[in-house]
């Protein structure tokens, strides 16, 4: 008896979108995007996968466990480390984004980072994939190409339109430790402010996790400000990236 077709939701579709914009996303983050549960974040990425629109792999960069060998994606003689990733398959990714988005795998350097920023873009406006709400990286990156094929100024970490005043859109930092060495954070935060200018964006929403960082950066801030001959940046805010997420993700709807 063959087995039952399998058909997506629309909430399955959207999701699958969302993937796409944000490169892929941790179990956990699935989960939480879903409103549920592990078992069911491994549920869909199982139906994903089957269908050959999305491939799964184990990423060990140092976030907290345990883990616990997954009968479905884990060979069972393998001792797991770190948490389980979704990506959608390059063609799947292709059709949602509506460009060629070339290969892509989880990494273990970048993959603390991109969880961040996927789980404050769902804090701040959920699962809607209008780039005109939230702009990801990956599109900005596609956008703002220059005839090289590669982008010629600073990449944010997104976009988002204000949400009391629709005629402004800021781009969004996020910042996980410190940069260490002669100017970098300030050179980082300086590149930020340029590239939001050259793009008439109101300014750049900083991100920060812990109040040591936020310091450093509001040190840095002050620095440019002085170079600048002002007293203060107004295009530059900075907030906790941790209580900023806490606020938007509780409590979640579940999406199906």
């Amino acid at each position: 008896m063959s087995e039952p077709q399998i058909r997506l939701q629309a909430w399955e579709t959207r999701l699958e979108e969302f993937i796409a914009q944000q490169y892929g996303l941790s179990f956990d983050t699935v989960g939480r995007a879903m409103g549920r549960g592990p078992r069911a974040a491994s549920d869909f990425a199982r139906r994903l996968k089957k269908l050959g629109h999305a491939d799964v792999a184990r990423i060990d960069y140092g976030s907290r466990g345990p883990w616990r060998n997954s009968t479905t994606f884990d060979e069972s003689d393998v001792v797991p480390h770190g948490p389980l990733w979704l990506s959608l398959t390059r063609a799947t990714a292709w059709g949602y984004l509506e460009f060629d988005p070339g290969e892509w795998t989880p990494k273990a350097s970048t993959a603390a980072h991109l969880t961040a920023v996927t789980e404050l873009r769902l804090a701040l406006t959920g699962l809607d994939t209008d780039p005109r709400v939230w702009t990801s990286e990956r599109l900005l990156r596609r956008r703002l190409r220059g005839e090289s094929g590669r982008p010629e100024v600073h990449i944010h970490d997104g976009w988002f339109r204000d949400f009391a005043d629709p005629d402004k859109v800021w781009a969004v930092e996020v910042e996980l430790s410190r940069k260490f060495g002669d100017g970098r954070l300030t050179r980082a935060i300086s590149a930020a402010l340029d590239a939001a200018d050259r793009n008439d964006l109101a300014g750049v929403v900083y991100f920060v996790r812990g109040e040591g960082l936020r310091r450093a950066v509001e040190t840095a801030a002050t620095r440019i400000a002085h170079d600048r001959n002002v007293d203060r940046l107004p295009n530059l805010e900075i907030h906790d990236l941790d209580a900023t997420v806490a606020r938007g993700m509780q409590p979640r709807e579940q999406v199906s």
